[in-house]
């Protein structure tokens, strides 16, 4: 990446390297400016769904249509879901559409912390363990429509899905279930990660 193709901005107080075409390079924003921003709107809140426990490739065998062939959100992503809705709720950060995958696990994250969800089928991963550079490509127009695109003005978009839909695209990679990447689309065709936090992080920003 070079910056003759890239636009230099200024956000916040935080230096960010804009790209057309996928993720940028940011300095975070960090705890009471990240909430002033969010509180603001226009970013997308990219979480990979709650807590399931063990992490194994279950869209191998998975049937779409039954949640009994798939991980399920446990008592800790129960737990994880209704703290962070609550934290939005307490901290009036305003939410527009709530977008899910087609699993089981990430639209119940999205229904116990936002009470809503409109399933994105294009959000959905594909059904292989290893993907290949066609599949990750795949994956990556299917996000990207989501993540590089503006709210509506004055809310927040919230996308709950999996990890390798945000890698496929250029995104960093959410190691934590419940970990969430605030993203600020570019206006271009790409975005910029501003902020990662964690399940138990987000009770922090008003420290």
């Amino acid at each position: 990446m070079t910056i003759s193709r890239c636009l230099l901005g200024l956000m916040a107080a935080a230096t960010v390297v804009l790209c057309g075409s996928g993720a940028a390079v940011s300095q975070e924003l960090k705890g009471n400016a990240l909430l002033s921003e969010l509180k603001k709107g226009g970013y997308v809140v990219y979480f990979r769904h709650f807590e399931t426990g063990a992490d194994f490739a279950d869209q191998v065998t998975a049937k779409l249509d039954d949640c009994w062939t798939q991980r399920r959100i446990n008592s800790t992503g129960f737990r994880d879901a209704n703290r962070i809705g609550k934290f939005f709720n307490d901290q009036k950060i305003p939410v527009g559409r709530v977008l899910a995958s087609q699993f089981c696990r990430s639209w119940q994250s999205a229904d116990l912390a936002f009470g809503r969800h409109e399933t994105i089928n294009a959000l959905t991963i594909l059904p292989a363990k290893d993907y290949s550079a066609e599949q990750n490509a795949v994956m990556k127009a299917g996000v990207m429509p989501f993540i590089a695109v503006a709210p509506a003005t004055g809310t927040n978009v919230i996308v709950m899905a999996h990890d390798d839909n945000l890698t496929a695209a250029g995104g960093p990679l959410l190691e934590v279930q419940g970990e969430a990447a605030i993203i600020k689309p570019d206006g271009m065709g790409g975005f910029a990660v501003v902020a990662r936090l964690k399940p138990d992080q987000w009770t922090l920003l008003v420290k």
